[in-house]
């Protein structure tokens, strides 16, 4: 019992401190606060990273055979703060954008001979959607384009035939 005594006397004293100051004991709380919304804010966004990696490498392996090599991070993009519009875009090459690479740059009249896997300027993008109210289940697309976040205007004619041409559902 007075291992007990001793712990709740050391704790009252420490709360009179707090008693005889109130403005740190209330900076001391708000910073609690706002930590603790950092935090859970944080693993929630850790957690739907992780199921969006995860579904990404159960569509790809479902819908997509071969050598990939990555291009860019699993991102995600959001249309508006408040909107509530999200998707998530990866981008990686294989032995077929090198190939559709190939073509595009002696369609563009440029030398082809350095093209590698790492650098090849047609890459397969994939568009991954979460689960909404209304579909309850991810959805994925998969096209190739440029490595480059180019809007439609911003893309060649060539370049938005090939992606109109390639696009797939992945499910």
């Amino acid at each position: 019992m007075n291992f007990i005594n001793y712990w709740y006397m050391q704790l009252l004293t420490r709360l009179s401190f707090f008693k005889r100051h109130k403005i740190l004991s209330w900076t001391v709380s708000v910073l609690l606060i706002i930590a603790t919304l950092l935090i859970c804010v944080a693993v929630k966004s850790s957690i739907e990273m992780t199921k969006a990696r995860a579904t990404l490498e159960v569509m790809l392996k479902e819908n997509h055979n071969g050598n990939q090599i990555p291009r860019s991070k699993l991102m995600k993009e959001e249309s508006g703060p408040f909107s509530g519009i999200v998707w998530y875009d990866y981008t990686f090459s294989s032995p077929q954008t090198l190939a559709e690479s190939k073509r595009y740059l002696k369609s563009m009249g440029q030398s082809h001979q350095q093209i590698t896997l790492e650098n090849c300027p047609i890459v397969y993008r994939v568009i991954l959607r979460p689960p909404t109210k209304t579909s309850k289940r991810w959805s994925g697309q998969i096209y190739l384009d440029t490595n480059q976040k180019l809007s439609g205007s911003g893309r060649s004619s060539y370049v938005q035939a090939l992606s109109a041409e390639s696009l797939r559902d992945l499910n």
